[in-house]
């Protein structure tokens, strides 16, 4: 009896489907549809690379799998110094081949041809671990340079194709979302599932879903998942990261061109997942139970990961002076500030002083040195 208890603890194993091919007598034959149609049916096609890749290798069965194999042999290069070149990009903000979605004729030569070599062979040998090569990447000493540019060298090297000094780069639309809510204490780390709908204007939304207004905002924790699981229509694409330069998906998007407009910290500053990041920043402030100055010196650490100076602090401390004599005169205000849309004041917080604090939390999300990697 205990061992078919024991038994019953035991979690079944999990099954994943493997997909494999037919063989051959048993695999259905293929044609071209003429004009996409299927009722219309051309010649007979096989399994096959396309003829501007070359031919497979010879003895090599035309399938999928011999196709990977093709792509990542030791004698290809090309695709490992790809990759490194995608990682050397979103590490350092441009890559060695500034081109990064053309590598032929019509892109451009490399900044540091050899080193691009090197890596891609490096990257090779250890196996095609990511996670190796990005700890390879962060660790150099290239990398860990300060980003502080003279104007000498803004002169000479604008676009630190030299890597003369260490990136300094905004962060993606997805990152800077994300930033927030996990400086905040919100951030959910919950995987997979259906996407989500973080708050969105109203504004075109009937136009865009055929006549109804069928975005329901998601609840609970699933409002602050990462910025990988934002559902995502082509007609109406999310205005907070489509701001911020995510691709609308009509294209594919190698390489994120850069903005900066105007309209970018209005987002930051007003959009309601920002808001609500600040007021849970603001909380997180508040626990602390001390001065203002360690409430706000606990809040600047989180965003920046470092203490403020004693300048820095003295203009935060006079910001919140004058911020809490505005709320002290319209409680009513502070209420809205503090609360909306992130839920009633936690017991024994003072409305005026957390009103406050919220304000101070939105103007360090917006930081420069908050937004950017450097």
């Amino acid at each position: 009896a205990d061992l078919k208890k024991q038994l019953g603890t035991v979690k079944p194993l999990t099954s994943v489907p493997i997909m494999r091919d037919l063989p051959k007598d048993k695999r259905r034959k293929t044609h071209i549809q003429l004009r996409g149609s299927y009722l219309s049916l051309g010649e007979e096609v096989s399994p096959g690379v396309p003829q501007v890749f070359g031919s497979l290798p010879q003895g090599s069965n035309p399938d999928r799998l011999a196709m990977a194999k093709w792509l990542v042999d030791r004698e290809n290069p090309l695709t490992a110094r790809v990759v490194a070149n995608r990682f050397w990009e979103n590490l350092f903000g441009v890559g060695l081949v500034l081109t990064s979605e053309e590598f032929g004729s019509q892109g451009e030569r490399p900044s540091h041809p050899e080193l691009l070599d090197w890596l891609a062979v490096e990257f090779m040998d250890r196996g095609w671990d990511v996670k190796k090569f990005l700890r390879l990447l962060v660790t150099s000493s290239a990398y860990r340079q300060k980003s502080h540019v003279s104007d000498e060298m803004a002169a000479l090297d604008p676009d630190n194709r030299l890597v003369a000094r260490g990136p300094r780069v905004r962060l993606s639309a997805e990152m800077i979302r994300d930033q927030a809510l996990a400086v905040s204490g919100l951030l959910s780390s919950k995987m997979y599932g259906v996407p989500v709908r973080p708050p969105q204007p109203n504004l075109g939304l009937k136009a865009a879903f055929g006549g109804g207004t069928d975005w329901s905002t998601s609840s609970g924790e699933d409002k602050f998942r990462r910025g990988l699981y934002t559902s995502w229509r082509r007609s109406s694409p999310y205005p907070s990261m489509a701001t911020f330069g995510a691709p609308n998906r009509e294209v594919c998007t190698v390489r994120r061109g850069n903005t900066n407009t105007p309209l970018q910290a209005l987002v930051t500053l007003n959009d309601p997942v920002y808001i609500e990041a600040a007021q849970a920043l603001s909380r997180r402030m508040v626990e602390q139970k001390g001065t203002v100055a360690n409430m706000i010196k606990h809040g600047f650490q989180l965003c920046l990961s470092r203490p403020p100076n004693e300048v820095e602090t003295s203009r935060l401390i006079a910001f919140y002076d004058s911020t809490r004599s505005k709320y002290a005169a319209d409680r009513k205000l502070a209420q809205e500030m503090a609360t909306n849309p992130i839920g009633p004041v936690p017991k024994d917080v003072d409305i005026v002083e957390l009103a406050t604090l919220t304000v101070i939390s939105n103007v360090l999300l917006n930081l420069d040195e908050t937004l950017m990697k450097r």
